[in-house]
């Protein structure tokens, strides 16, 4: 019985933490049960960390890190970060100070990677190439607007499970990676009449919502789409949703999962 209180009290203790942590980085924490969590990390909102926390924790044992979406090859990138949280973790609670080293090393990584790069960043992408990826997307025409790139691509998923896994294989194509946006929506219709749909806006307030109410529009199903936008600094104002809308719905139409007499445009 000592054990189940002990366990209890634990439990309780990560509660604290969980509420605390939420409470200074509202929207960034998503508690997925009494023990897991996925963070998002300041400043790089499209990278996130599934953490678990064992019995141990927080004076015996470090959480594990299970998982990282949203960046370069998630094998490696769950070992970087689990080293990042064992040299952070001092026997003692951990989670805020693991979000500011996390947004710290993602700084430094970004830093590193576009000095690399600068001169292939100086040129906006007029095409992707995704061979190495084992999905079929089906890409739209690149558009251009006052410095800003909106390139957009569709492919079919049929599992729930599927979605992020092939976001995240795009967002680890080269290209891709160097953008400062990738707006996404998916639907899929299950069985027994269940459908499942998300969106994200990846850091373009409302983008993933427009995204998806385009989808829902067309009647798209079993697809999931990314509007990649490569910035480069001009604002361009609410006409940003007009080029994500229609490269979305290009891409959506070249790979047959709408009929074109459902594209989503309003009647006159």
């Amino acid at each position: 019985m000592a054990l189940a209180d002990g366990s209890q009290d634990l439990r309780q203790e990560l509660q604290q933490e969980f509420e605390t942590v939420d409470a200074i980085y509202p929207g960034f924490l998503l508690q997925l049960s009494d023990t897991q969590c996925e963070l998002k990390v300041p400043d790089h909102e499209r990278i996130s960390v599934h953490l678990s926390f064992p019995s141990g924790y927080p004076t015996a044992s470090a959480p594990q890190v299970l998982g990282v979406k949203g960046y370069p090859d998630p094998k490696k990138s769950r070992e970087r970060f689990q080293d990042l949280m064992d040299q952070t973790w001092k026997q003692d609670v951990c989670i805020f100070d693991f979000i500011v080293e996390a947004a710290e090393s993602c700084n430094s990584y970004t830093d590193a990677a576009l000095h690399a790069d600068s001169q292939v960043d100086s040129d906006p992408p007029q095409d992707v190439a995704l061979a190495e990826i084992n999905v079929v997307w089906f890409q739209s025409d690149p558009v251009v607007d006052r410095g800003s790139t909106f390139i957009a691509f569709a492919a079919h998923i049929s599992e729930e499970a599927d979605a992020q896994l092939i976001l995240d294989q795009l967002r680890m194509d080269p290209k891709i990676n160097k953008c400062q946006h990738v707006m996404t929506a998916w639907r899929i219709r299950g069985p027994g009449n269940i459908s499942f749909q998300d969106c994200d806006d990846d850091g373009e307030t409302a983008a993933g919502g427009r995204l998806l109410h385009l989808l829902t529009l067309m009647d798209a199903w079993d697809v999931v789409v990314a509007v990649a936008r490569w910035f480069t600094g001009t604002h361009i104002g609410p006409d940003r949703f007009k080029h994500i809308n229609s490269t979305a719905r290009q891409a959506v139409l070249k790979g047959s999962f709408a009929d074109a007499s459902k594209a989503g445009r309003k009647k006159k």
